[in-house]
């Protein structure tokens, strides 16, 4: 099991490099006319990596607040969340983000960014095996969020249960 606190920085890392790569990949597209299908596949994949890496990071937060416990949120997190699972979500998108720069245009260099434009440098084969990858990490990220996510209303239900019967003490209380 990962210490919860690196699970947590890392998380946040993730979040920003997925960040960068979704600027500069939407920035490229916007610049070449027939920007290659994949790459607006893989964006695409990035960017639901994006929102359920957001989403868990927000309802950690969430969950701390509720329960007066954030180690307890990011321990349940790092339970599905390995370090390997993390290393394997950086390696990815890395990947891809070298593969966006590799297709850059460079200021002043006509004759090279034409050449960079036309050279996508994933294959078709590599693209299927990334967008499984990217569709495997993202089932891991939602089983972390869904654990979370249950936890949470369940601790929920737990207050409201007892701010029901504090509120029911009160109303027998004047007729005893």
């Amino acid at each position: 099991m990962a210490d919860p606190l690196s699970v947590a920085g890392s998380i946040a890392g993730l979040l920003s490099l997925a960040g960068t790569i979704l600027a500069e990949g939407y920035k490229y597209v916007a610049s070449v006319r027939n920007s290659p299908n994949a790459l607006k596949q893989l964006l695409s994949e990035i960017s639901r990596l994006e929102a359920v890496l957001g989403q868990i990071d927000e309802l950690a937060l969430e969950s701390a607040a509720n329960t007066s416990s954030i180690q307890g949120s990011k321990q349940r997190i790092s339970e599905v969340i390995t370090p390997d699972t993390i290393k394997a979500a950086s390696d990815l998108l890395k990947s891809v983000h070298l593969s966006i720069k590799h297709c850059e245009r460079i200021p002043g260099q006509s004759a090279k960014n034409i050449g960079r434009a036309i050279v996508w440098p994933f294959k078709e084969r590599e693209v299927k095996e990334n967008l499984d990858r990217f569709q495997r990490l993202i089932k891991t990220f939602e089983l972390a969020l869904s654990i979370e996510s249950s936890h949470l209303l369940r601790n929920i239900n737990k207050r409201t249960s007892e701010m029901q019967n504090e509120q029911q003490g009160w109303l027998i209380l004047p007729f005893a």
